[in-house]
C-alpha cells in the first residue's frame, strides 16, 4: 500500500457504512409511513442518517466519520435487540462495520499515544530548544534558560519573557 493511500478495510467499511445508511433510511420512511412503528422507523431513520454521513465523512478524509460509523454501530446493536426480528441484518452490518473501522483505526488517527514516549520526546525537544552553548543570558533577569529561535530572538524560562534579540554575556 503506498504513502496515504486508503487501507481496503477501510474502503469496505465506507461502502458497507454508506450502504447500509441509505437502506436504514428508507426503511426508516416506510416504518414511520406505512409501517406503524414509530420508534422503529425514527430509531432506523436516525442511524441511517448517522451512518450514510460518516460514510461520506470518511470518504471525504474527515476522522470524525470514524466516531460516527462506531457509536451509530453501537447503538444498531443496541437498539437492535429491541426490534430483533427487523433488525438482524442491521446488527449484523454494524458489528461489520465496527470491526472493520477497529481495524484502520490508526489510518484515522485514533489511537492511544504510550505517554511515557510522549514525555520523553517532550523533554528531548526541551533539551534541544534550551541549550545554549553561546551562554547568552537573558537581559531582563540574566538567567541561562532561554528558549532560542534561529532569527535570535529568545523566550526565558526563568522570568517568563520573551526577547526579541539577544546578547552575549
Amino acid at each position: 500500500m503506498a504513502e496515504g493511500e486508503r487501507p481496503k478495510e477501510a474502503t469496505a467499511a465506507i461502502g458497507l457504512m454508506v450502504a447500509a445508511g441509505i437502506v436504514e433510511i428508507v426503511l426508516g420512511v416506510y416504518f414511520l409511513l406505512y409501517g406503524g412503528n414509530l420508534l422503529g422507523g425514527l430509531l432506523f431513520l436516525l442511524l441511517g442518517v448517522a451512518y450514510a454521513l460518516g460514510g461520506r465523512a470518511l470518504l471525504a478524509g474527515e476522522s470524525w466519520g470514524w466516531g460516527a460509523g462506531v457509536f451509530a454501530g453501537a447503538f444498531y446493536v443496541l437498539f437492535g435487540l429491541l426490534l430483533l426480528p427487523l433488525a438482524a441484518v442491521t446488527m449484523v452490518l454494524a458489528i461489520v462495520v465496527i470491526v472493520l473501522l477497529f481495524r484502520v483505526r490508526e489510518y484515522y488517527g485514533m489511537v492511544r499515544y504510550d505517554p511515557d514516549e510522549e514525555e520523553r520526546q517532550k523533554q528531548d525537544l526541551r533539551a534541544q530548544r534550551t541549550a545554549n552553548p553561546e551562554d547568552v543570558h537573558c537581559p531582563k533577569c540574566g538567567g541561562t534558560s532561554l528558549w532560542i529561535a534561529p532569527d535570535g530572538s529568545a523566550y526565558c524560562e526563568s522570568c517568563r519573557t520573551g526577547t526579541i534579540s539577544v546578547r552575549r554575556a
